[in-house]
């Protein structure tokens, strides 16, 4: 890992979950460059049995991904949409405050139309051989007027009803995407359904080889970091947070670190999801590539063993 030579500015990205939160806020961050230097892929691995720090680990949260587990009438792993999914709201589908152009879709969201195509537009989850693919994808022409105007659809994944914790280590095995206007993250946020404050472990607008850090709060404005990776294969994204300090790792080398804000102190939750367009990434153009799709091969939690 070295600091790269340039630095650049952006506008922080404001995700909006209910009325409370300040549509308008914005604030510049500096943003530091890393570069990781790693193999082109990570090797999967098992249950780790201690964190990069040294620290032992006991697993609270597993997913290999061999089927897609759902939450349905209380049961299953997954939310697919935004919060405790409990309102019939556009805005538990997608963030509006930063101008996301995609819809996030199931099988089991009811608009009226059924077929093949509108069978394939509302199922962006598709597991194959232990690896979850997200899929963004047009939506087709037919599917336009029933999914609220929204040009393109795909998938957000959360243990919201599931699973949440405080501290720990989280990851997520992942092959990202690639494409202008293409946004995949992995993110924690709190089970209390509050926001700030958010962690987000991984976060890509369209380059596979560029990924960012950061942390949001109330109390602690912080750079967000960019890490230089491979492009090719899967790498492994993760956070160890405490009551200390919060270190992002990138295929186990150390990426980030920070004192954890005095508002993240609550147990928070795991998402996953690929976003289509918005103030940061900007829209798709005629260079991206769909369907787009990010593989993830496991996502595990871990608390600190005493």
């Amino acid at each position: 890992m070295y600091d790269c030579s340039q630095t650049l500015e952006r506008r922080e990205r404001p995700r909006r979950f209910g009325a409370a939160l300040l549509a308008g806020f914005l604030a510049l961050s500096l943003t530091a460059c890393l570069k990781v230097s790693a193999p082109a892929a990570a090797a999967p691995t098992g249950p780790l049995q201690q964190a990069p720090d040294g620290r032992r680990l006991q697993m609270t949260f597993e997913d290999e991904f061999d089927s897609f587990r759902p939450w349905r009438n209380g049961h299953g792993v997954w939310r697919t949409v935004f919060k405790d999914g409990r309102a019939d709201d556009p805005e538990l589908r997608t963030l509006t405050s930063n101008h996301e152009l995609q819809l996030y879709v199931d099988p089991y969201m009811p608009i009226g139309v059924s077929g093949g195509e509108a069978a394939q537009a509302l199922d962006p989850f598709v597991v194959k051989n232990g690896v979850l693919d997200i899929v963004a994808r047009p939506t087709p022409r037919g599917l336009t007027r029933a999914l609220g105007g929204f040009a393109y659809t795909s998938g957000l994944i959360t243990t919201q009803p599931s699973f949440s914790q405080t501290y720990g280590y989280f990851e997520m095995r992942a092959r990202l995407p690639r494409g202008k206007g293409v946004w995949p993250a992995f993110w924690l946020l709190p089970a209390d359904l509050s926001w700030p404050p958010e962690i987000d472990v991984m976060e890509s607008i369209g380059d596979p080889a560029e990924v960012y850090t950061t942390a949001h709060s109330n109390v602690d404005k912080t750079p967000t970091t960019k890490t230089e990776i491979s492009s090719e294969g899967f790498h492994t994204f993760a956070v160890t947070w405490d009551r200390r300090n919060i270190v992002w790792y990138v295929d186990g080398r150390e990426v980030k670190r920070q004192p954890t804000p005095s508002d993240m102190h609550k147990p928070m939750y795991m998402l996953a999801n690929v976003a289509v367009g918005g103030d940061w990434p900007g829209a798709p153009d005629a260079t991206t590539p769909f369907p787009a799709r990010m593989s993830i091969d496991y996502i595990r939690a871990y608390r600190f063993a005493p």
